[in-house]
C-alpha cells in the first residue's frame, strides 16, 4: 500500500516587532558599517542590500527572503512623515533600513559598501506587516 503525502506550506504573517526587537534590527545595521558589497551576500564576506536586511531582521527572530522585490512585497507603503526606525527603504530593485531624520543604512553597491546617508529620491518607506 503506498502511502501519498502532501506537505502544505503555510505562510505565516509576519509579526510586528517590539521596540527591543527593533534596537537590534538598528544595533546590526550600524555594526555592518564600512562592510564592502557582494552580490548575493549576507555576512562575513559583504553583503548585498537584502542580504544586509535580511540579517539585519533576522537579529529580530524574524526571517526575511534574500530578494529585495520578495522583502518589499512582505511590506506596507506608508508615508514619509511616518517613517519609525526599522522600516523599509525601498526603491527599483534595493532596500534599506531606515535609521530616523531622514537617514538610512544600506549596501548600495561595489563603490560605497554599507554606509549611512540620507534617503534619496525615488525611494519608498514599507513597514513590515
Amino acid at each position: 500500500m503506498l502511502r501519498k503525502s502532501v506537505r502544505r506550506t503555510v505562510e505565516r504573517p509576519l509579526r510586528v516587532l517590539s521596540g527591543g526587537q527593533m534596537g537590534a534590527v538598528l544595533a546590526y545595521a550600524r555594526s555592518q558599517l564600512g562592510k564592502r558589497y557582494v552580490t548575493g551576500g549576507e555576512g562575513r564576506g559583504g553583503f548585498d542590500c537584502s542580504g544586509l536586511t535580511r540579517q539585519a531582521y533576522a537579529r529580530a527572530g524574524m526571517r526575511l527572503p534574500h530578494s529585495s522585490r520578495a522583502q518589499a512585497a512582505r511590506a506596507r507603503t506608508i508615508p514619509r512623515g511616518e517613517a519609525r526606525p526599522g522600516d523599509l527603504v525601498v526603491g527599483p530593485g534595493h532596500v534599506g533600513i531606515y535609521m530616523g531624520r531622514g537617514m538610512m543604512i544600506d549596501a548600495g553597491n561595489h563603490r560605497t559598501g554599507v554606509v549611512y546617508r540620507r534617503l534619496y529620491q525615488g525611494l519608498k518607506v514599507k513597514r513590515i506587516r
